[in-house]
């Protein structure tokens, strides 16, 4: 797994079109793992996806802790949920088949490896080439059952990381950024109807996030630092 000053370096080094400048990014953390989600009128914490196989990923997650049951039963107001220490993001949709959705399913299916990229071109998922295993469509007889609650569960549904969006898919193969990294998904800022920076939560500093507003009217908001060049 990539620390900060890793990814960065990488980015900065290869991955960036020409001009391009970074603005943030967020991942590589095996604590903050998870996704809420509201969608279709559904409340989800942890959100789960549900679309088809694309990719196998060599992602560990061994030990992956739940939200806490304030968060799970939505139980809170506002933005309190950023103070859950397992919850990476939250994603507001009206049906599964959004943008901010697809985003999401390959966070979470990529867990710790997956990386949330801010340019002032574009949004994306990146991970490691090195984690990023064949195409396929295996079907796993575990998913689909309940595991709430147990951590072993949560390894069974996506212990190997088998589940995403099909458009993003046939994308992902040709999205290929420098040697070390993988484009999953992208966007281009002109195809969002809102790309900004947020502080969220009830603390006094706040906890940063990516805010991305779709022209489906889907959101992701994504926990993310800011880029400051010379800084890492």
């Amino acid at each position: 797994m990539r620390s900060d000053k890793q990814l960065v370096k990488l980015v900065e080094d290869g991955w960036l079109q020409q001009g391009e400048k970074l603005q943030r990014y967020g991942g590589g953390n095996r604590e903050q793992l998870h996704f809420g989600a509201n969608i279709g009128g559904r409340h989800q914490a942890p959100y789960r996806p549900s679309r088809p196989v694309s990719h196998n990923f060599d992602v560990d997650f061994g030990d992956v802790l739940y939200p806490t049951a304030v968060v799970q039963q939505g139980r809170f107001h506002g933005d309190e949920w950023v103070h859950d220490p397992t919850i990476r993001g939250w994603v507001h949709a009206d049906s599964p088949g959004r943008a901010a959705v697809e985003c999401a399913d390959l966070l979470v299916t990529a867990g710790p490896e997956a990386w949330f990229i801010g340019t002032d071109r574009r949004i994306a998922v990146v991970v490691d080439a090195a984690v990023v295993g064949k195409s396929g469509h295996e079907s796993n007889p575990e998913e689909g059952k309940d595991s709430q609650g147990s951590g072993k569960g949560f390894g069974r549904l996506l212990g190997k990381a088998r589940s995403a969006v099909n458009a993003v898919a046939e994308l992902s193969e040709s999205l290929i950024g420098g040697a070390e990294l993988v484009t999953l998904w992208e966007c281009q800022r002109e195809q969002l109807a809102e790309m900004t920076g947020s502080l969220k939560g009830r603390s006094t500093d706040g906890s940063g996030f990516s805010v991305n507003r779709f022209s489906d009217g889907s959101i992701i908001e994504v926990s993310t630092k800011v880029h400051v060049k010379g800084f890492m």
